[in-house]
């Protein structure tokens, strides 16, 4: 009996998916891990492994249709199956079984038109077989949307596939016009007809009206959806950050050369985050549609990185298991692969609480919308020098920080958020300018 693949959950925020492309089409033998199909989200386009061995029997979710996460989009009968189906005596590959039945079912009714068709029809096949291989379907999507020739790129993939990257590339290299450049964001308006009862916005001159792209839209339904769900509750503290501030300029430039890698304030913010929870495990927790609570023992840390496409939140999974080093790295790691579209499903998926990062563009207090399911989401705003009051009435120019905390209210209450921050903040201030990243 065929397995039903499902549409994964793309990131715990998600709660649906569409079918970008399939990379195999019916009756195609797949193998464990081998890309199936491509899927879309608000949060990331991935190809979708396999899951098992064995040839794909069924296709149940067309090309550009959006299902919720769980639903069956494929049946594919496992290696087992197959395999014990009955021996055929020829050995043709399977797309070319198909073609030899054919031919040998028309012989006795057109035998001597069979050898033109049958003969036209593999030639039309073969050369639909290596333009299929030789473009991957989202490359094609996206140069049918920038309007571009694929016979001007060049591949970089296997054989010299064109791949989503050769197009992505080619559109910052080129010197398009805004047009040509920007159809994902931008699309003409058609002008309402007579008849329409309800008019269409359209551009003039003092105003452009602009599609969003389906990333934007699926954004704005989860932060929609997000702000509908959870009773949204809000605190905030400041936090000296002097002695980080002085070890990372004393340290930061040393450190990158010995690691290949930078350093900067997230490390020590999801460390300290990591104790907090520790301390207050509830903010690493879920509800749930039955009204209960569930409290994740393992701590998976979203790390929100900004990228052309949109924001997108990948995990560093059991991040209180590393260093700050080893939180650099991995930090560093995640947003080289967002920002290269080389995320994969396993990079978006099982968070259990987010840290944002808004601070890198300079903002001084932000307040966070919560990734849904989670109970809270922390953002860290900019490290800024102010004078301010120390012991013994004291003025000093110190590194302060707002650490901001949106949490559910359904889960939390303030006493439990503020003891949370307050966790937090203990730990960020108790670093000394004498700290070891690798302890």
């Amino acid at each position: 009996m065929p397995t039903p693949v499902k549409m994964p959950r793309l990131g715990e925020s998600v709660a649906e998916g569409t079918v970008g492309a399939w990379l195999k089409q019916e009756g195609d033998y797949v193998e464990k891990d081998e890309s199936l199909a491509e899927i879309i989200t608000d949060k990331i386009n991935a190809e979708l492994p396999s899951p098992f061995a064995g040839r794909l029997a069924k296709i149940l979710v067309n090309v550009d249709e959006t299902v919720a996460v769980g639903v069956d989009i494929a049946l594919i009968e496992e290696s087992a199956d197959v395999s014990s189906s009955p021996p055929v005596h020829a050995a043709p590959g399977p797309d070319a079984a198909p073609v030899n039945t054919i031919a040998q079912a028309a012989t006795p009714v057109l035998e001597e038109r069979t050898p033109v068709s049958v003969g036209s029809s593999n030639a039309q096949q073969v050369s639909t077989e290596e333009e299929r291989q030789r473009i991957s379907p989202l490359a094609r999507r996206l140069a049918r949307e920038h309007g571009i020739d694929l016979n001007t790129i060049e591949g970089t993939g296997a054989n010299g596939r064109v791949r989503k990257e050769d197009i992505l590339a080619y559109i910052a290299q080129s010197s398009l016009s805004s047009v040509q450049a920007a159809p994902l964001v931008t699309a003409p308006i058609a002008q309402p007809s007579h008849a329409s009862t309800l008019a269409e916005p359209i551009s003039s001159a003092d105003e452009e009206v602009t599609t969003p792209s389906r990333m934007r839209l699926a954004i704005a339904e989860h932060m929609v959806r997000s702000k509908h769900t959870s009773p949204h509750a809000t605190t905030m503290v400041e936090v000296d950050m002097t002695n980080i501030a002085k070890w990372l300029e004393k340290s930061k430039e040393g450190f990158k050369q010995r690691e290949g890698y930078g350093i900067s304030f997230v490390p020590f913010v999801i460390k300290a985050v990591c104790e907090g929870i520790r301390k207050y495990p509830l903010i690493n927790s879920t509800w749930t549609q039955d009204n209960k609570i569930i409290i994740k023992k393992r701590i998976h840390m979203g790390i929100a990185v900004s990228t052309d496409m949109g924001l997108v939140v990948p995990t560093v999974y059991d991040a209180d298991q590393y260093n700050l080093a080893g939180l650099a790295r991995q930090v560093n790691t995640l947003a080289q692969r967002a920002r290269a579209n080389k995320l994969t499903i396993q990079d978006m998926q099982n968070s259990t609480f987010v840290v944002n990062n808004p601070g890198v563009f300079g903002t001084i207090l932000s307040v966070p919308i919560i990734n849904q399911p989670h109970a809270g989401i922390l953002s860290m705003d900019a490290v800024v020098k102010r004078a301010v009051v120390i012991e013994d009435d004291a003025i000093a120019v110190r590194s302060m920080m707002y650490l901001c905390l949106s949490f559910d209210h359904r889960i939390l209450d303030g006493a439990g958020a503020a003891g949370f921050l307050q966790a937090v903040r203990t730990k960020l201030q108790s670093y000394t300018r004498e700290i070891d990243p690798y302890a």
